[in-house]
């Protein structure tokens, strides 16, 4: 039996003062990344300050009016440029009807009818005569030969009808066809891109 008021065992406390030393420590880093965020915030404030300052100085290098004027003018231009690409020069049929037209034939009158949707042909209904029924029959050939003048995609579905003798010797007839729209624009009609065979 041990004696009374001998030494007693130690306490043992290592291991909480263990557990005590890492706690303080994640607290401490926990402080120290807090605080590393909040100046990177500061830093990015201040960057981002400096770039709008920066932005607002360049700006006012440049003439803002100067700049809306060749914004609007460069509208305009856009804009004649679509006019002009989509507008038809309708006195091109002319063109177009006296490269066929034989020398001893004459047209007097000419129709249009303009196309109903895109895609559409141009319909011409015109009146003639030739000085002879051999006449208005050659110009019947040539219409039929259209591929010889670069002119069979552009004058679709030519049709010479109704001759008739005239009093003075002459022979009246009728001419309908169809028009390629594409071969009447303007633009194509300045450049003059339009073949120039004749008969």
């Amino acid at each position: 039996m041990a004696p009374i008021g001998g030494p007693s065992t130690p306490t043992k406390h290592h291991g909480t003062s263990f557990f005590m030393g890492i706690a303080i420590i994640i607290f401490v880093l926990s402080l120290a990344a807090v605080g590393g965020v909040y100046v990177w915030k500061q830093v990015l404030l201040s960057q981002q300050t400096g770039y709008q300052k920066d932005l607002a100085a360049r700006e006012k290098q440049f003439n803002t009016d100067l700049i809306s004027q060749l914004k609007e003018t460069n509208t305009k231009i856009d804009t004649a440029k679509q006019l002009i690409r989509n507008h038809l020069a309708l006195s091109q049929i002319f063109a177009l009807i006296g490269r066929v037209t034989i020398e001893n034939v004459r047209f007097m009158t000419m129709d249009l009818v303009a196309p109903k949707k895109a895609g559409d042909d141009i319909k011409v209904t015109l009146s003639g005569y030739g000085t002879s029924l051999s006449a208005v029959a050659y110009q019947s050939d040539v219409m039929n030969q259209l591929e010889q003048y670069g002119l069979r995609k552009v004058i679709k579905n030519p049709i010479l009808s109704d001759p008739s003798l005239d009093n003075n010797g002459t022979v009246a007839f009728g001419f309908m066809a169809s028009i390629d729209p594409t071969s009447l624009s303007y633009e194509q009609s300045v450049t003059g891109s339009m073949p120039t065979t004749t008969p």
